[in-house]
């Protein structure tokens, strides 16, 4: 590799965020697992498919995006998105709160292959597991940004997200990041 020093007045990194799912029996791909068949992290892509009109779905997570529709699995007995957004979630008949819970394993639906269910374990009341038979999960928890190779270099948030300038998409040196609102 032939390495040489490029000078420049700025730079901008432009990185993309991955989606953050969870890890248990059948999220994977592949073999086995239901993603891209009943599972996804973008319930405006998806969520309007034809295979989950009028059918049962659930949302994992308690930010802003988690308290759109259906069920709604949260690990906590709390919410961290907005005032707005739970006022909202808490306020509708169709959204059915599961609290204190986390997903243990999905279901295949008659062995077709495609998501069928859930089983879901109370983590702090019971300890017991109930099955949820729903047609779509869709992960709602966050981001994980592309910045590891930064670390070290540049000052980076908890969450690994480049630190910037308040009110700007600019570093404290002549670095600017390009950003997805």
């Amino acid at each position: 590799m032939d390495l040489r020093t490029v000078l420049a007045d700025a730079v901008i990194i432009s990185t993309r965020a991955v989606v953050k799912r969870l890890s248990f029996v059948g999220s994977g791909e592949g073999a086995g697992g239901f993603w891209n068949r009943g599972i996804s992290a973008c319930a405006v892509c998806d969520g309007a498919a034809l295979i989950f009109k009028n059918k049962p779905l659930v949302v994992i997570g308690g930010g802003d995006s988690a308290m759109e529709k259906v069920y709604i699995i949260h690990r906590c007995d709390t919410f961290r998105a907005s005032k707005i957004m739970q006022q909202r979630a808490l306020s509708k008949p169709k959204i059915e709160l599961i609290w204190n819970s986390v997903v243990e394993a999905y279901g295949d639906e008659n062995g077709k292959g495609v998501l069928g269910g859930l089983k879901v374990k109370n983590v702090i009341v019971s300890g017991d597991v109930s099955d949820l038979k729903i047609s779509g999960l869709f992960f709602a928890i966050g981001h994980e940004p592309a910045t590891k190779f930064l670390d070290g270099q540049l000052e980076l948030d908890e969450d690994g997200y480049v630190v910037t300038k308040p009110g700007t998409t600019k570093t404290s040196v002549l670095l600017y990041e390009a950003v997805d609102f």
